[in-house]
């Protein structure tokens, strides 16, 4: 084989194992996970989303794994996954307390109909 051609072909070689390789994660990937879960954790998921909460906390741990071995890649889709998990656990959260907002509000509802019942009788229900 020519030598310019040996010369080329391994610089091809080379300039294609470069490109192959893998670059370092950004560390930013996991910013709008970590965010989704922080906020889900403040709104009192633990206690109304625990099972959506502890899913969200085991992505973001896959994906800081995923991480530390350079594979962007997976640890996107993991940060992905994390970030749903934690919006979901944060709606189902915000559903619940508003869920047990209204309930209370129904009841005392119900109380000052019944307060205003004794006060005044049937007469102001008719209004």
């Amino acid at each position: 084989m020519p030598r310019h051609l040996m010369r080329t072909s391994a610089v091809a070689v080379f300039l294609a194992l470069t490109a192959c390789a893998t670059t370092p994660p950004d560390p930013r990937l996991l910013d709008n996970a970590e965010l989704a879960l922080r906020q889900a954790e403040q709104a009192g998921a633990e206690e109304y989303a625990p099972l959506e909460l502890r899913f969200a906390r085991e992505r973001l741990e896959a994906a800081r794994a995923e991480m530390d071995n350079a594979r962007a890649k997976q640890a996107r889709h993991l940060a992905d996954e994390a970030e749903i998990e934690a919006q979901l656990a944060l709606a189902r959260t915000r559903a619940a307390r508003t869920r047990a907002e209204l309930a209370q509000r129904q009841r005392d509802l119900e109380s000052l109909r019944a307060d205003l019942l004794e006060a005044f009788g049937e007469q102001v229900m008719e209004r």
